[in-house]
């Protein structure tokens, strides 16, 4: 399993396995590899495997959930390193305070910001923007598992859409991939015009 998760991460059009779990276990696994590149393997062994796209939508929710701890815990390292290591904290203030002038909790602009961050570079970066703009836990977790959620639903609806119409899963993956990576900065760029 940690062989295939890591040939996922260099080559997210790998097929699935004949050993890998299938079913919602499988796809739940798939769907906690990080940065979105267990999206369209997972999708399309729960279409395969007969889930319905309501039903991967609650796992892969629920895999953000499950990620969230690991993550919190990786930005409570990072505040540490802040703390004790000079120039990285230096670097960590001029970024938060950046954050707080251009996303001021209690403005559109703040909530809109995090979601898009979690949207276009992933539940860390979302709950780093969120907590830097003064909002708590519960709401920047919330905020930035909004975004990865419409992530997620793109990479999806175009996964199995390209397999649809093309009926190679490997294809459909690669074609999947490419529509999560470009939409993100299209979007960002479309929302700063």
């Amino acid at each position: 399993m940690l062989e295939y998760l890591q040939r996922l991460a260099w080559d997210p059009t790998a097929p699935v396995p004949a050993g890998w779990p299938h079913g919602w276990y499988g796809v739940f696994l798939l769907f906690c590899v990080p940065g979105g590149a267990g999206v369209p393997p997972g999708s399309l062994l729960g279409h395969r495997d007969g889930l319905g796209i309501v039903f991967m939508t609650v796992l892969y929710f629920l895999s953000d959930v499950a990620l969230a701890p690991a993550w919190e815990a990786l930005l409570h390292v990072l505040r540490f390193l802040g703390r004790h290591v000079p120039r990285f904290g230096k670097a960590l203030s001029m970024t938060l305070a950046l954050i707080k002038k251009t996303m001021p909790a209690g403005s559109l602009a703040g909530p809109t910001g995090v979601v898009l961050m979690g949207f276009g570079a992933g539940l860390p970066f979302g709950r780093a923007i969120a907590a830097g703009a003064g909002y708590g836990l519960l709401t920047s977790w919330l905020l930035a598992i909004a975004g990865d959620m419409i992530y997620f639903a793109i990479g999806m609806a175009s996964t199995l859409w390209f397999d649809g119409l093309i009926g190679d899963p490997r294809i459909a993956a690669l074609a999947g991939l490419v529509v999560m990576l470009a939409l993100p900065p299209l979007v960002h760029r479309l929302r700063r015009a």
